[in-house]
């Protein structure tokens, strides 16, 4: 691990409050948003987006055919926010018919829907300017009408072995000029339990792959607010979808100032926290991590 636990600052924003659940969260200028998730007929969990004040953005509903609800919105700029759509079938609720992804447009109220590759599952695509960056395995770049304009084949398979395979996390973010984006991956260990890993991708002027970092950015978070996580997975147990026991930090959002780096993230599916590192430090780790050049 690149960094000790202990040594960081880690903020609960909001936490599964027996009610309604709270992680995942994105910031930008001030603002931030979450996913809160609650129970449907008391047989699975829907999300909703909402403010820091509760407020909803975007409401779980159900249609002629499906049940839809909304996860893991990020900001993208001042007024768009992008969202993953998780669409049920209306008679079936355990089906998922598919994971669409879209932007949502704050002020007008308006959707942009997009094509998704003809993929079934869809989630996390990084908005940047005109561009997108679509997946880190193939590494793919979209133009905003969904042209692939770059794709490249990393070699993932050191981390893999290690740590599973990668998938995109969070915004393209800078420290002293020069580009990153983190990415998770997971093991399963037993089917029940899942451990989850961040990782640091350095990109050049131009968004495309330089290196990615060999260790994982933070040591397991098995055991945090464990009274909290078994109170989340006893919630869960009765509903029609199997729980799981996750050991996860899943990064959304990086925000950079001044002197510090402060990463918007859910911990083991039931805390929306910020955990800031100092740039210092962040710079100093960073410099002596083996790194594994694309």
């Amino acid at each position: 691990m690149m960094f000790n636990l202990n040594n960081l600052q880690v903020d609960i924003l909001k936490k599964f409050d027996g009610v309604a659940n709270y992680f995942n969260p994105s910031h930008f200028n001030g603002k931030t948003i979450f996913r809160r998730e609650s129970k449907f007929e008391n047989k699975l969990l829907v999300s909703d987006i909402v403010d820091d004040q509760d407020n909803v953005i975007l409401h779980h509903f159900v249609d002629d055919n499906y049940l839809c609800s909304y996860e893991d919105a990020r900001f993208i700029n001042e007024n768009e926010i992008s969202v993953c759509c998780c669409k049920r079938d209306k008679n079936d609720l355990v089906k998922i018919i598919n994971v669409e992804f879209k932007k949502y447009n704050l002020t007008t109220k308006e959707f942009t829907h997009f094509k998704t590759q003809n993929a079934h599952f869809e989630k996390h695509w990084q908005f940047y300017s005109d561009k997108i960056i679509y997946h880190v395995n193939p590494y793919t770049i979209l133009d905003e009408n969904e042209n692939v304009i770059f794709k490249q084949k990393i070699n993932w398979q050191p981390w893999i072995e290690r740590f599973g395979c990668p998938g995109l996390s969070t915004n393209i973010f800078e420290v002293d000029g020069l580009k990153y984006l983190l990415f998770h991956s997971y093991k399963n260990v037993n089917f029940i339990n899942l451990n989850y890993y961040c990782g640091l991708l350095r990109l050049d002027s131009q968004l495309k792959p330089i290196a990615y970092y060999w260790d994982t950015l933070f040591p397991s978070f098995n055991k945090y607010e464990c009274n909290l996580q078994l109170e989340y997975y006893n919630w869960r147990r009765n509903l029609n979808s199997f729980p799981t026991i996750v050991d996860v930090i899943f990064p959304s959002t990086v925000n950079v100032t001044s002197d510090k780096i402060e990463i918007y993230a859910g911990i083991n599916d039931c805390i929306s926290s910020k955990i800031i590192i100092k740039k210092a430090d962040f710079l100093n780790i960073i410099y002596n991590v083996p790194a594994m050049i694309l």
